[in-house]
């Protein structure tokens, strides 16, 4: 009986123990973790801008593919507008014009204008049906593409801030590089 009174009091100081060593975690233990879990965060957002990017570029070339070049052709363009920027590349949406459309013996001019609305633009009658698709499946990808990076740009001034206040953080090459 002696010996069994023995072996629970060592598994509870044992227990007591256990639950102190959780409580008390090493600093470079949690802040290893964290440097972790920032490191697969980074990767996350990278693996999936790097996915909308490659998506939005792969739609670009399929809208083209699925229509000739013929006044009211609805295109999808990208443009860059800098280094730095969380959007680019920006999605421009564009409608093949022909000027002399209606003339026999002047030679056609051509000039993509900017619209805003090519769910619109795309029920012409010249625009086909797998064009059409194409155009309503890349309006929901830049939806979605759109909503990330409005959080990726809260990110990004969260980051702003914590730098105006405290400057020394998150600079790049800090004095171990020196």
């Amino acid at each position: 009986m002696h010996e069994a009174h023995q072996d629970d009091d060592e598994l509870l100081v044992e227990s007591t123990n256990q639950r102190r060593s959780r409580r008390t975690v090493d600093r470079e233990v949690l802040a290893h973790e964290a440097e972790l879990m920032v490191g697969a965060l980074t990767a996350d957002i990278d693996a999936i801008m790097g996915e909308y990017t490659r998506q939005l570029l792969d739609i670009v070339e399929r809208i083209r593919e699925a229509q000739p070049r013929t006044h009211g052709a609805v295109l999808l363009d990208v443009s860059r507008c800098g280094y730095g920027c969380l959007g680019c590349p920006h999605p421009v949406w564009r409608k093949w014009v022909n000027r002399q459309q209606h003339s026999r013996h002047a030679p056609s001019t051509w000039h993509a204008v900017r619209i805003q609305r090519p769910g619109v633009a795309a029920r012409a009658k010249s625009v086909p049906q797998e064009a059409r698709g194409l155009i309503a499946e890349a309006l929901v990808l830049i939806e979605r593409r759109a909503r990330f990076i409005d959080h990726l740009k809260r990110i990004n001034k969260a980051i702003g801030t914590a730098r105006h206040y405290r400057p020394e953080l998150g600079q790049h090459g800090g004095k171990e590089d020196s």
